[in-house]
C-alpha cells in the first residue's frame, strides 16, 4: 500500500508547467498626421508623429519612411514632394518604422489631397523610388518597408517594368515549413487597374508553364544579394519546378496587370503579422514574386524578411529557425545572416563581425555565400578592401578592411540601404545532435568603437510527439506458496506517446497496454475418503469409494493497463521512468477440474474425473499498481530493451520484459 500512496502524493505534487510565448503590443497615442504644402507644381508632404525616445546608452534612434501617395507611386524620404500625373482626389498615407527606438511604433497617418489642374503635368519627372528600386531585378522586384514584427503589420511594394502589355504576377507568402499562418494579406493597391485572379487549380497553373523554357532567379534582403540564377528547362521541367515552388508555401496570391511595356508599376500589399510569428523570432521567412508576361519567360524574386521583435538594424538570423528532429541529417546545413548598419556620419573602414556559436555548430565547415560591400578576400594581392575569416572552435571573426561603408546620419545619404551591410553564409552541426536549442550572436565592432551585440539568433527543434510500440514478456513473481506464486506468463504488447527526445528534462509518457497472464492452481486431498456417483446401471445411480482428491483450477486473463510515468533520459542510452498505472483484469476462461481416487474393488479402477468449465466472462475491480522502469539503447528515437517492475495489492510483483521502438 505504501508505494501506491507514495505515487498518489507524486502526482498530486508534480505539476506540468506549459509556457507560451505572450505578446504584449504597445499602442501609440500621439496623434500622427501628414501635413501638405502646395508648391509651384508639387505638393510637399511633412510627417508629424512623436519624438523619437532612444534607448539609454543605445544607438542613436531615427526613422524611415515608406509614402504611398495614392497613385501607385511611393517614396522613401522624410519629406518628399510630388507632382501627380492628373486631377482628381488621392488618399496619402505613411507608413512608419522606428529604429533603435524605446517608443511604441507610430500610427500611420492619412489625408487626402485635391489635386487641381495646374499641379498635374502628364511629363515624365525624376523619381527617385523608381531609380532605387530594382537594384536585383532590372525587370521585377519585390521591396519590404520593415521586417516582420509579431503583432505589427508591415508592406511589400512590388514593382514590375512590364515585358509585355498583359501578365500575371503570383505573390507566395507563407512557407509551409516555417510559420503557414505567419501572414495575412489585409489590402492590396490597385493604381494600374490590377485584376485579382481566385486560386488556380493545378490543372489552371499548368497552363502557364506548359510553353515556359526558362527563368532568371533573383534573391534580395537589406540590402541586395547579387544573386541571380538563370534556369531553362526541357520537356515538362517546367511544370515540376514551379509547381514544386507553389506547393512550398500555404498562401497563394495572383492578379493579373496590364500596361505599356518598359513603363514601370507598383503595388503594394499589405501584411498583418500574425502572433504566430512569435515562436520563430529571429529566423528569416522568404516572400516569392512570380512575373508571368504573355508570351514570354517568367522572373522570380525572392525577399528573405527576418523575424524580429524590435526594429534594429544589427540582427543575426538563421535559415531554418525550427527544424524536425526526426528528419534531421547526419550533417544539418543552416545559412546564417548577419546584417549592420553603420549609424554615424561618417564612413566605416574596418567592420569586424566576432560571432559566436555553442558546441554543436562545426565552425571549421564556414562556407561564404555572398556579403555586402561586395569586396574579395585579403589572400589575393588587393589588400584594399578586403575581408579575412579566422575560425576557432567556438567563434568565427569576419573582418571587412579598407572598405568605405556610408554612415547614416550623413546629410548626404539618400538611400538608407547603403548605410547597411550583412554576411551571409552556411555552417554544418556536429553529428547526433541533442534535442535543444542551438544559439549564436555576434559582436560588431565598427572601426575602434564599443562594439554593438546582436540579437541572439535560435535554431530549435520543433515540438512533436514520439509514438512508441512495445512488445515483450510478462513475469509475475511470489513467495512460495502464496497467490502469486501460481501466476503464469504471458505477451504483453503496448503503445504510447511521449515528447520527441527530451534532452535533460523530466518528461510524461503516457501507455496504454494489452497484456495476458494466467492462474494454475493444483490442491491435493490424500485422505480424503467418501463416496462418489460414476455412472447408472439400469437407470440405477452407481456409487464408488474413493479415498483421495486431487483439485485443478485454470484461469486466464486479459490485462488492460494505462500507465501514466514521469522519465528522465540521463543520457541518449539510458533513461529511466517512475509512475503509476491503472489496470482491469478480463477473465475470459476459468476451467476447474477434480480426479477422485477410486478404491480397489473391481477390474476398473481408473480415477474419475469431474470437470467444469465457467462460461462467465469477469472484469476486476479497477486497480492501481506503482511501477518503475528502465530503458537501454537508443532512448532518444529507435530501437530499446526495458525493464519494468509493477507492484499492487493483489498479484503484489510482475516483471515485463519488452523491446520498444520510438518513432
Amino acid at each position: 500500500m505504501k508505494p501506491t500512496i507514495i505515487l498518489l502524493v507524486l502526482f498530486l505534487s508534480c505539476q506540468t508547467v506549459f509556457s507560451q510565448d505572450s505578446l504584449l503590443v504597445l499602442r501609440d497615442t500621439f496623434p500622427s498626421k501628414i501635413i501638405t504644402e502646395y508648391l509651384d507644381s508639387s505638393i510637399r508632404f511633412k510627417p508629424i508623429i512623436r519624438p523619437l525616445s532612444p534607448i539609454p546608452g543605445g544607438r542613436q534612434a531615427y526613422y524611415t519612411y515608406l509614402w504611398d501617395f495614392g497613385d501607385g507611386n511611393f517614396s522613401t524620404k522624410e519629406s518628399p514632394e510630388h507632382r501627380y500625373a492628373k486631377e482628381g482626389e488621392y488618399d496619402v498615407s505613411l507608413f512608419i518604422v522606428n529604429n533603435y527606438d524605446n517608443g511604441p511604433r507610430p500610427r500611420k497617418p492619412k489625408t487626402k489631397v485635391v489635386v487641381e489642374a495646374k499641379y498635374a503635368s502628364n511629363n515624365k519627372h525624376s523619381n527617385d523610388f523608381y531609380k532605387q528600386f530594382f537594384k536585383s531585378n532590372p525587370v521585377f522586384q519585390l521591396f519590404k518597408n520593415a521586417n516582420a514584427v509579431p503583432g505589427e503589420d508591415m508592406s511589400i511594394v512590388v514593382g514590375v517594368n512590364p515585358l509585355a502589355s498583359k501578365g500575371r504576377i503570383i505573390i507566395l507568402t507563407n512557407e509551409r515549413t516555417i510559420n503557414p499562418k505567419g501572414f495575412i494579406v489585409s489590402n492590396q493597391s490597385k493604381y494600374h487597374n490590377e485584376i485579382l485572379v481566385p486560386l488556380s487549380t493545378t490543372h489552371e497553373l499548368n497552363t502557364l508553364w506548359s510553353n515556359i523554357q526558362a527563368t532568371t532567379v533573383t534573391r534580395s534582403g537589406s540590402p541586395d544579394y547579387g544573386i541571380i540564377e538563370e534556369i531553362e528547362f526541357k520537356n515538362n521541367e517546367a511544370n515540376k519546378y514551379f509547381n514544386q515552388l507553389i506547393s512550398e508555401y500555404n498562401t497563394v496570391s495572383q492578379y493579373d496587370i496590364s500596361g505599356v511595356p518598359g513603363e514601370g508599376q507598383f503595388s503594394i500589399i499589405n501584411l498583418d503579422v500574425t502572433p504566430d510569428m512569435l515562436a520563430d523570432t529571429n529566423a528569416i521567412v522568404t516572400v516569392t514574386g512570380i512575373y508571368i508576361p504573355d508570351g514570354q519567360n517568367p522572373t522570380i524574386h525572392k525577399l528573405d524578411i527576418p523575424i524580429v521583435q524590435s526594429h534594429d538594424p544589427n540582427k543575426m538570423s538563421v535559415r531554418p529557425a525550427l527544424i524536425d528532429y526526426r528528419l534531421q541529417f547526419k550533417k544539418k546545413e543552416m545559412i546564417y545572416k548577419v546584417q549592420f548598419q553603420n549609424d554615424g556620419e561618417g564612413d566605416a573602414k574596418t567592420i569586424r563581425l566576432e560571432m559566436n556559436f555553442p558546441d554543436q555548430i562545426n565552425t571549421k565547415t564556414f562556407k561564404l555565400l555572398n556579403l555586402y560591400p561586395e569586396c574579395d578576400t585579403c589572400n589575393t594581392q588587393n589588400k584594399l578592401g578586403c575581408y579575412t575569416v579566422e575560425t576557432l572552435e567556438n567563434k568565427i571573426t569576419f573582418t571587412f578592411n579598407g572598405i568605405a561603408l556610408p554612415g547614416s546620419s550623413s546629410p548626404t545619404i539618400t538611400d538608407q540601404d547603403s548605410t547597411k551591410g550583412f554576411i551571409r553564409f552556411t555552417l554544418q552541426t556536429h553529428k547526433k545532435l541533442q534535442n535543444k536549442s542551438i544559439p549564436s550572436y555576434t559582436d560588431i565592432y565598427f572601426d575602434k568603437n564599443e562594439p554593438i551585440r546582436t540579437n541572439r539568433s535560435t535554431m530549435r527543434f520543433r515540438p512533436g510527439l514520439s509514438p512508441i510500440v512495445f512488445l515483450g514478456i510478462n513475469s509475475p513473481f511470489g513467495s512460495n506458496g502464496d497467490e502469486t506464486d501460481k501466476l503464469t506468463s504471458g505477451i504483453s504488447f503496448g503503445v504510447g506517446v511521449a515528447p520527441i527526445a527530451p534532452y535533460k528534462k523530466p518528461y510524461w509518457q503516457a501507455e496504454l497496454y494489452f497484456s495476458s497472464i494466467g492462474q494454475s492452481f493444483h490442491t491435493s486431498f490424500p485422505s480424503r475418503s467418501g463416496e462418489i456417483q460414476i455412472g447408472e446401471d439400469n437407470g440405477r445411480p452407481r456409487f464408488a469409494k474413493y479415498t483421495g482428491i486431487d483439485s485443478i483450477s485454470q484461469k486466464k486473463h486479459i490485462v488492460l493497463q494505462i500507465p501514466l510515468q514521469m522519465r528522465y533520459n540521463f543520457n541518449r542510452y539510458f533513461s529511466a521512468g517512475i509512475g503509476a498505472s491503472l489496470k482491469t483484469n478480463y477473465q475470459y476462461y476459468h476451467r476447474e477440474s477434480s480426479t477422485y481416487h477410486i478404491a480397489s474393488a473391481g477390474p476398473n479402477t481408473d480415477p474419475f474425473i469431474i470437470e467444469t468449465i465457467n462460461e462467465r466472462k469477469v472484469f476486476s475491480p479497477l486497480q492501481l499498481s506503482s511501477l518503475i522502469d528502465i530503458n537501454v539503447g537508443r532512448v532518444y528515437l529507435g530501437p530499446a530493451f526495458g525493464i519494468r517492475h509493477q507492484f499492487d495489492k493483489k498479484f503484489k510483483n510482475n516483471l515485463n520484459f519488452y523491446l520498444m521502438w520510438r518513432l
